[in-house]
């Protein structure tokens, strides 16, 4: 089990991280979350089916409606075909790496480099917009910034304040679950990448639930 704080609205303690070496049912689970992830929803993965035969599928979306829902998400956009995702992902996370290998951190710096390069990977494929990537790693660091590393009490304090204000906002539960499954999904493919920018507290920010949100729902989370 991943490392992630139970008292955070988007990063529950239940993620699963990567095995040290990876069997088929990870290799599995990974495929199906980076089907998910480019917006393929509702079709079995065959490698998931096998291993999982008796897993449930979510039903496919309607037809008529959003039949090949990937290739209307995820269009050819010429705007995004000059961006370098790896340099946009690598200004974000490089000075978490670098704080790493400062403070003797050569497992998490390890694992910040990879989570670079399959985030920029995840982005790419999912044509995310760069504007929304550079704001959610501000949301994340400004919540570095403001605070030490959280006590358990803060974390409590900050959930109940972050639900509190999404609720009072009209955000619904469905929602916030879907922006949960995102991440989780996130976590499958850039496993580590969550808990160490969960350290912070960023995980109940209000502003980053709504911008998982939006960005699930834009990838065919439903």
């Amino acid at each position: 089990m991943a490392e992630i704080d139970a008292a955070s609205i988007l990063f529950p303690n239940d993620v699963l991280s990567k095995p040290a070496q990876a069997p088929d049912w990870y290799s599995a689970q990974r495929s199906a979350a980076e089907q998910r992830l480019t917006g393929t929803h509702g079709k079995p993965d065959a490698a998931a089916a096998l291993v999982f035969p008796t897993e449930k599928v979510e039903a496919p979306l309607p037809a008529g409606k959003d039949d090949d829902a990937a290739s209307i998400l995820f269009r050819d956009d010429a705007a995004l075909q000059g961006v370098d995702f790896e340099r946009v992902v690598g200004g974000e996370l490089d000075q978490f790496t670098l704080d790493a290998i400062k403070n003797g951190e050569s497992e998490r710096a390890n694992d910040l480099k990879a989570a670079t390069a399959a985030l920029s990977e995840d982005f790419r494929a999912a044509g995310t917009e760069p504007a929304t990537i550079e704001e959610a790693f501000t949301i994340i660091r400004q919540s570095a910034d403001s605070f030490s590393p959280p006590t358990p009490e803060q974390i409590e304090a900050g959930f109940v304040a972050g639900m509190a204000e999404l609720t009072g906002s009209g955000v619904a539960e469905s929602d916030i679950g879907i922006a949960r499954r995102f991440i989780a999904d996130m976590e499958i493919v850039s496993p580590g990448v969550v808990a160490s920018l969960e350290r912070h507290g960023a995980g109940n920010d209000p502003r980053l639930v709504r911008a998982a949100i939006k960005e699930a729902k834009r990838r065919g989370y439903r």
